[in-house]
C-alpha cells in the first residue's frame, strides 16, 4: 500500500468515524440534522473508504505477475540449492578428512617410491589412488583394524608399475570389512 493511498485511506475512515459520532449524538439528542448529516456521511465515507481499498489491492493484485512470481520462486530455490550443497558439500570434505585421518601408509611403502592420493571407502573395502614415482614389481597389501587395534581384514594387490604410472586401485577385503567399518587401514609393501 503506498503512502498516499494510505493517508486517503487515515482519512475516510475519520471521517467515517465522524459522522457515526455524529448520528449517535444526534440521536441520543433527538436532533434530526445532526441524526440524518451523520448517517448520510457514514455511508458516503463508507463508500469511498471501500472503493479506495478495493482499488489498491487491485492494484497490489496486478503488480505481481507470474513472472516475479516465478522469479521470486526460483530465487529461493537457488539459494535452498546453495544451503544443500554447502551441507552436502561439508559433509563429504569431512568424511574425506576422517578417511585420511584413519589411514596409514607404512614406511616400506614410501621407500618403494608410492605415493598414496586420494582413498575412498567401496561397499567392501578401499580404492585409493596410488602415484608411482620409482619402477616397482612387488605386493602391496592393505589391512583393516577395529577400534582396539585388532585385525579385521586383510587384501592385497600385485603391481608391475613404472615411474610415473599413477590410478586407482581397488582392494577389496575377502570378510569382516563392510562399509560401515569403524577403524583405520594400513598400507603396506610385502616381499
Amino acid at each position: 500500500m503506498s503512502l498516499l493511498t494510505f493517508i486517503a485511506v487515515s482519512i475516510a475512515s475519520a471521517l467515517c468515524f465522524a459522522s457515526l459520532v455524529l448520528a449517535i449524538v444526534g440521536g441520543v439528542k433527538k436532533n434530526k440534522k445532526f441524526l440524518y448529516g451523520g448517517v448520510a456521511g457514514f455511508f458516503v465515507f463508507g463508500i469511498a473508504n471501500a472503493l479506495i481499498i478495493v482499488c489498491s489491492v487491485y492494484n497490489a493484485v496486478n503488480s505481481v505477475t507470474t513472472d516475479s512470481v516465478a522469479d521470486t520462486a526460483r530465487d529461493v530455490t537457488e539459494t535452498g540449492g546453495k544451503i544443500t550443497g554447502k551441507m552436502i558439500k561439508g559433509t563429504l570434505t569431512g568424511v574425506a578428512n576422517g578417511m585420511e585421518k584413519d589411514f596409514v601408509t607404512d614406511s616400506s611403502v614410501v621407500q618403494a617410491g608410492i605415493i598414496v592420493n586420494h582413498c575412498e571407502s567401496t561397499e567392501n573395502g578401499l580404492s585409493i589412488y596410488l602415484d608411482f614415482t620409482k619402477d616397482f614389481d612387488g605386493v602391496v597389501a592393505l589391512y583393516a583394524y577395529d577400534g582396539n587395534d585388532k585385525k579385521q581384514g586383510f587384501a592385497k594387490d600385485s603391481f608391475h608399475v613404472k615411474a610415473g604410472d599413477e590410478g586407482i586401485y581397488r582392494f577389496d577385503f575377502e570378510e569382516g570389512v563392510n562399509v560401515g567399518f569403524i577403524g583405520h587401514y594400513r598400507l603396506c609393501v610385502r616381499e
